[in-house]
């Protein structure tokens, strides 16, 4: 995959590319409520970042690692990741609203006891299913060490 391509991938965000020293840096400019930082610990911490500017919306993110090829590629993976966990939750968000709308609007137009045979049917493939045995008040065990320290408030 060619340079180009790759910064092609970072769409609206790319700010800047720019070889500081031994480093290579990839300037982005995220929206403020993107996770960055918590991403990059809970992936091992493999890159390093450094927030610079901010207005209400977006924050300058300068993601670096050291300037040879593992680097360079393991630079790119991470920022790679980033944006798509980031704009995963941002798709899972507009269809939890996209569905709620579509629920109000069932229950609004509907009986009782149409609402009470309302069932919900999902697609196997890749669904977690949940049973009477699920305990859904826990985060399952993993094999990703969590972030370390007191949360900020």
């Amino acid at each position: 995959m060619t340079l180009y391509s790759k910064i092609l991938e970072f769409g609206e965000f790319f700010h800047g590319i720019r070889r500081h020293e031994d480093f290579i840096v990839i300037d982005l400019r995220l929206p403020v409520s993107w996770e960055d930082d918590k991403i990059l610990k809970s992936r091992g911490a493999k890159v390093q970042m450094k927030l610079g500017n901010s207005n209400e919306t977006l924050k300058l993110v300068s993601f670096f690692n050291i300037f040879d090829e593992e680097g360079c590629n393991t630079l790119l993976d991470e920022i790679h990741s980033i944006l798509k966990w980031n704009r995963d939750i941002e798709e899972k968000n507009e269809l939890l609203n996209l569905k709620t709308l579509e629920l109000q609007k069932m229950f609004a137009e509907n009986n009782v006891d149409a609402l009470r045979k309302l069932n919900f049917e999902f697609h196997k493939n890749n669904m977690i299913e949940l049973n009477e045995d699920t305990d859904t008040t826990t985060v399952p065990s993993g094999t990703i060490e969590g972030p370390t320290g007191n949360p900020p408030t």
